[in-house]
């Protein structure tokens, strides 16, 4: 329903007005009514009423007072007792329809409509009425018969027109009631609130093109007008137009700053439209008004840190209580916390937010990974493994997860982890290594030399970095598997156990080109050489681990069996 409509009631009236007389409360009354003076009316009015309480006219014009002022009860004594002294009063029928139209009684309204238009058929601000109480009633049909009405009764009004758009829109007809409001606007294009109905209708119908052109234009029209800027923004803000809605609620907040709930929206607007800087000046200064507003305070926090300021996002975090906060706080808590390097509340707030949410596949690689930073490998993997059962194909995941188990000496899980990796990226690097790791100390040295040698075509064609000491472990690790796999033929198969001691010293003197300090290596080439008889070059090596590591014992005991000077 419209405003109540008292202009167009004391446009009514005026045809009742009587002849002037001084010292007339009726007259005088009426005159005050007339230029919307309405408080200044009434106690003449009542004197009028209380000199002739049979006047119909002194009490339509005293109810009718009542009805300015918005006092629905008096109003509707004296209306009632207006018709109860004329049944044909037309004016006073039309003022009992408003009063019930604002009480939302709308089937009395419409009855009372009814009967002042039945003794005045031809006029029209009954008809509109009558047609907008139809609107509020959800009686479509009817309503559209009295707009059509009003429109043949005069086709110049534009209120008939915006009234059989309104009928159009409520049953979600898009394209006629667009049409209706842009004659309407033909007729009267300084009509604020139908060019309002025009850019929500087009916002309806999803062409939010001529929607923001219309709420420019209402901008243009009435610059000052708070509230045309404000119902242009509150329906863009609405309709998560966020960054069209922002400039009207930020007009409007310049025009009526006091508004609470406006300036909430125009800070929530900046944020949601990602015009971080506004939505911290506004969400502070709506704050410094209503310091105690969680909600304010969460979206505050969460537009510092999107700002790139991580330790105020975090500070005021920390003011909030965490038990209060949604799966998508806890995230943004969790950033800021990570960000300022507390893991404490970093883990504390992802394990709140995977526990509220399941599904949050990114949030559990990084819980994840802060618990393997802070060396909680056993509920590192649990996470891990929900990442994976989110997301089976997250190569890192499955890496780091193998690389949790090999700390925690969990050898098979660890390879299980990494075959995995290996499968879905051949050409990992870091996959192939640690693979290669935990093989060996899972006892599977054959299927550790078979990786290691993948590794090394990997790390050979790789420019990226030096690989030196990586090389350097994967050739002497296969040289290992040759020794040993010698050793095993020694007694029974010499010729195939020097093959192997051959091709371990073939390994190991290319290990020794990339790490030529790496002691581990010449303490593996002394024993390959004493297996292969150099008894020189056996010696020769145990020197030089023993000048870095003097207390080898293995090396003393070799030089010892050997006899080296």
């Amino acid at each position: 329903m419209k405003k109540i409509g008292i202009l167009s009631l004391l446009i009514v009236l005026s045809s009742f007005t009587l002849k002037a007389y001084a010292q007339d409360p009726l007259e005088e009354g009426m005159g005050l009514l007339q230029k919307n003076d309405c408080t200044g009316a009434l106690p003449l009015l009542r004197k009028a009423v209380s000199e002739k309480p049979s006047s119909e006219r002194a009490n339509l014009y005293l109810g009718s007072a009542f009805l300015c002022l918005k006092t629905l009860d008096s109003a509707e004594v004296y209306l009632k007792k207006a018709v109860s002294l004329d049944d044909e009063l037309a004016p006073a029928y039309y003022g009992l329809g408003q009063v019930y139209a604002a009480q939302k009684k709308y089937a009395d309204a419409i009855k009372n409509f009814s009967l002042a238009l039945n003794y005045d058929p031809k006029n029209e601000e009954y008809v509109i009425s009558l047609g907008r109480t139809y609107i509020a009633a959800d009686s479509l049909d009817p309503a559209m018969q009295a707009f059509y009405k009003a429109r043949d009764m005069n086709d110049k009004d534009p209120r008939a027109l915006e009234g059989i758009a309104d009928v159009y829109r409520a049953q979600n007809i898009y394209d006629p009631a667009i049409e209706n409001y842009k004659d309407a606007l033909k007729i009267d294009s300084t009509n604020i609130e139908v060019r309002l109905k025009l850019a929500n209708t087009y916002l309806k119908n999803n062409d939010g093109a001529d929607a923001y052109e219309q709420f420019l234009k209402v901008s243009e029209l009435a610059p000052d007008n708070a509230q045309g800027q404000y119902q242009a923004g509150d329906l863009l803000y609405v309709n998560k137009r966020y960054k069209e809605a922002f400039p009207f609620l930020e007009k409007y907040h310049e025009l009526v700053p006091a508004d609470n709930k406006a300036l909430f929206e125009l800070a929530d607007c900046a944020y949601n439209a990602h015009l971080f800087t506004d939505a911290v000046k506004y969400f502070q200064e709506y704050i410094a008004k209503n310091p105690n507003s969680l909600e304010a305070k969460k979206s505050l926090a969460a537009a510092f840190y999107f700002e790139k300021q991580p330790t105020e996002s975090y500070d005021l975090y920390k003011t909030i209580p965490i038990d209060s906060m949604n799966v998508r706080e806890l995230v943004r808590y969790g950033l800021a916390a990570n960000a300022v390097h507390d893991t404490n509340t970093t883990i504390d707030a992802w394990s709140r937010a995977v526990k509220l949410d399941t599904t949050l596949s990114e949030i559990e690689y990084f819980l994840a990974n802060t618990l393997f930073a802070a060396k909680r490998y056993d509920e590192a993997i649990m996470h891990f493994q929900r990442r994976l059962a989110l997301d089976s194909n997250d190569v890192a995941a499955r890496l780091n997860m193998g690389l949790c188990y090999f700390i925690v000496m969990n050898y098979q899980g660890a390879v299980s982890a990494l075959r995995k990796v290996v499968e879905l990226k051949p050409d990992n690097y870091q996959g192939n290594l640690w693979l290669a790791r935990a093989l060996i100390f899972d006892d599977s040295l054959e299927g550790a030399k078979d990786v290691y040698q993948s590794f090394i075509k990997i790390a050979t064609s790789d420019t990226s970095g030096n690989h030196s000491s990586d090389l350097n472990e994967a050739y002497r690790q296969t040289a290992l598997y040759e020794i040993i796999t010698g050793s095993k033929f020694s007694k029974d198969r010499p010729e195939e156990a020097k093959r192997h001691y051959e091709d371990a010293l073939e390994n190991l003197m290319i290990a020794v080109k990339y790490d030529s300090k790496e002691s581990k290596t010449h303490a593996l080439l002394a024993q390959d050489y004493a297996l292969m008889g150099k008894i020189d070059e056996a010696c020769k090596e145990i020197k030089i681990v023993l000048k870095t590591d003097p207390k080898n014992e293995q090396m003393i005991k070799l030089q010892k069996s050997l006899g080296c000077q």
